[in-house]
């Protein structure tokens, strides 16, 4: 019942962002693209090293028109989680999430913007990959993960051009994977999800340049 009311509650906040995106999509001087990249992530309590490699994929909105003050809104398909790369005792967590970042950037000068903001987050699916006495098991996670998460986040963008925008960014979950009493991390530590972002961005029209040209 609790995740049902979660999900309602995700898709409310989703379609009042779609509704702002649509309405604002023409205005002259807000800006739509896409947006790629590579994360690390881990999970904690997994031990030193347990860093997962993954990709990221969605797109972007820009609100408001100040120029040292603007509002970001993304939608990204995310994978994160933990892997302990030991074949002989495998314990590798892989999450696949919907984010819903919704940014604060500061132009600190002509190339630079940073960046602070909050992300709600729907839980996708994903499992838990480990071994018993020499034997790989599969666990799926669906009801064993809450179905959102919540996250802060912070980084810093480059504006290489007015094509591409690189940036990197930190995102520390503060809703657990599980309770103490889990089975992702020792020593009684609350599994959160902390994740490392690379990431390029380009404008919607730049992209559909690009491929009219590939023609």
């Amino acid at each position: 019942m609790t995740s049902n009311l979660l999900k309602y509650i995700f898709l409310f906040q989703a379609f009042i962002c779609a509704s702002l995106w649509c309405t604002n999509l023409m205005a002259q001087k807000q800006d739509f693209g896409v947006k790629a990249g590579v994360i690390t992530s881990t999970v904690k309590g997994q031990g030193a090293g347990s860093i997962k490699p993954g990709v990221q994929i969605g797109a972007y909105k820009t609100f408001g028109s100040n120029e040292r003050l603007y509002i970001q809104l993304e939608g990204l398909l995310t994978q994160k989680g933990s892997w302990n790369w030991n074949s002989s005792n495998k314990s590798n967590i892989n999450l696949y999430y919907l984010d819903v970042p919704i940014m604060f950037n500061i132009v600190l000068s002509e190339r630079f913007n940073a960046n602070i903001g909050f992300q709600p987050s729907l839980f996708i699916g994903g499992n838990h990959q480990y071994t018993v006495d020499g034997e790989s098991q599969s666990q799926g996670l669906r009801n064993d993960v809450p179905a959102m998460d919540y996250s802060t986040l912070f980084g810093l963008e480059y504006e290489y051009s007015e094509n591409f925008v690189f940036g990197i960014r930190y995102n520390h979950s503060f809703v657990p994977l599980q309770s103490y009493e889990n089975d992702f991390a020792d020593n009684n530590t609350l599994p959160v999800s902390m994740v490392a972002q690379f990431y390029a961005k380009m404008p919607l029209n730049k992209v559909i340049s690009y491929i009219k040209k590939l023609d």
